[in-house]
């Protein structure tokens, strides 16, 4: 049977973080859209050897030193890897200096936020770039990529603002986006730079729904409530900063505090492998912030002053310090990689 390129092809399932997995139908029509953007950010030729091992990382048949000797026996210039799995390769002692990634020229990464330190690490120590997607089954694409974005720390925390009004952008996935930042009490659009807002998306990329759902995911104006809070960068206003999942913001005092922005800062001090950043309820601020993280040294965790004065000498505001700090052994993770802050929200809670 002949198929429109419109019909349903594929069926994914969103990764149920915060509530029960959802079905996503999504088209062939915005698959290319999506792919030809994939493709555009790391400029792959005919000549690139791409090694793409989702989704077994997803399904944790992902195997570590498959994926190394696979990139040295097939000369692999280009692959896929999620911030956490990166991050443990470059922390795991003489791990990547008894590789050979002298092929690889870059590595597309994504769900999850990425740190300044993994990409300049990456690129410093391997001449491996990384490109950040931001992305979702439902068809939020936001790329950020050296050429773009060349520096490490604005590529990690920085996305080119597709779908603005007057801008254009090289990466073929822009053309047709329409976005909007909302706040989320006012409902009012967001016009002004460092005011957080949830990003809404509309366009060729995004899904028709979900599948056998009454969950209405779009807004009056048919925009995709995505659920994701950024800002438009007082640096530079072409461009959007991701804050966090609106779900995870921490409130203390009435402050919102973005876990995203602390765990960055953490996941690059030597002595943690894995951060999580959430609030644990208070009497008298509402929440508290508490660090869950994982020691790259379980012999000698670090201190909760000793994070502390690291996150001071970042200069990063005194409301946003860790009040809390528990040492664990992993964190909690769904089979895409994405932490469970719902777990241990009730973990601190109990």
């Amino acid at each position: 049977m002949k198929r429109h390129p419109s019909d349903v092809v594929t069926l994914c399932w969103t990764s149920g973080t915060e509530a029960t997995p959802k079905g996503v139908p999504r088209c062939a029509n915005g698959w290319n859209i999506i792919g030809e953007g994939c493709a555009a950010a790391p400029a792959l030729t005919a000549d690139d050897v791409i090694l793409s091992p989702f989704p077994l990382v997803n399904m944790a048949g992902f195997d570590l030193p498959t994926f190394l000797g696979q990139i040295a026996r097939e000369r692999v210039t280009y692959t896929l890897a999620p911030p956490a799995l990166l991050t443990g390769m470059l922390r795991a002692p003489g791990l990547l200096d008894a590789a050979d990634l002298s092929s690889l020229r870059v590595i597309g990464s994504g769900s999850a936020p990425l740190s300044g330190w993994l990409i300049r690490e990456s690129r410093d120590r391997f001449g491996i770039e990384i490109t950040n997607f931001f992305g979702s089954n439902e068809g939020v694409p936001l790329i950020s990529d050296q050429h773009t974005v060349p520096d490490p720390d604005a590529r990690a925390a920085f996305f080119p603002w597709f779908g603005r009004p007057g801008l254009s952008w090289p990466n073929p996935t822009s053309a047709g986006v329409r976005t909007r930042l909302v706040d989320v009490d006012s409902g009012e659009d967001v016009t002004e730079p460092g005011r957080p807002g949830e990003l809404r998306v509309a366009g060729p990329t995004i899904f028709s729904g979900y599948w056998s759902s009454t969950t209405d995911p779009f807004d009056e104006q048919g925009f995709y409530r995505s659920g994701d809070v950024f800002e438009i960068a007082p640096e530079d206003p072409t461009m959007l900063r991701y804050v966090d999942r609106a779900r995870d913001l921490v409130v203390r005092g009435g402050m919102n505090i973005s876990p995203a922005e602390v765990e960055a800062l953490l996941v690059a001090h030597p002595a943690v492998a894995d951060a999580a950043v959430v609030g644990y309820p208070d009497d008298v601020l509402g929440e508290r912030v508490a660090a869950v993280v994982v020691p790259a040294d379980p012999g000698t965790p670090p201190t909760l002053s000793l994070l502390v004065d690291a996150l001071r000498a970042q200069r990063i505001a005194s409301y946003k310090l860790p009040e809390r700090l528990e040492v664990v052994e992993a964190l909690p993770r769904n089979p895409v990689g994405k932490i469970l802050k719902r777990e241990l929200r009730e973990q601190l809670r109990g």
